[in-house]
């Protein structure tokens, strides 16, 4: 994939529990940005559509993105913000399979079950 594909801004958020910050105050558990990184994100062919709704799946598109060590810890806990939608990761982040280490393909779902 060349870098021109990857033409859209997605923001990775993690979900932070409550805890104390520096000054010892106490901070409430919250969705906070983890990383803003290029993507290209598509939406799924209407033949992987029809696959997935046959098997209960809720996947709506796809977000490939540049690998790095700050994403490659991206899992299904994360969650991703694209042109003002919310979008949970579905399944664990897919590698590229030529050196596993240029691009991650985040498959994405609708819906945020139970983080809101």
């Amino acid at each position: 994939m060349q870098a021109g594909a990857l033409r859209h801004r997605i923001t990775i958020q993690q979900y932070v529990t409550a805890g104390r910050d520096n000054n010892g105050m106490q901070t409430a558990a919250a969705w906070v940005d983890f990383a803003t990184v290029w993507a290209s994100v598509a939406d799924l062919s209407t033949k992987d559509m029809i696959a997935d709704r046959a098997a209960q799946g809720t996947l709506q598109a796809r977000a490939t993105i540049r690998y790095s060590s700050k994403v490659a810890q991206v899992d299904t806990t994360y969650r991703v913000l694209f042109d003002g939608v919310l979008y949970r990761i579905d399944g664990n982040p897919k590698h590229d399979l030529n050196s596993r280490r240029e691009y991650l393909t985040l498959n994405l779902a609708e819906g945020l079950k139970e983080w809101e």
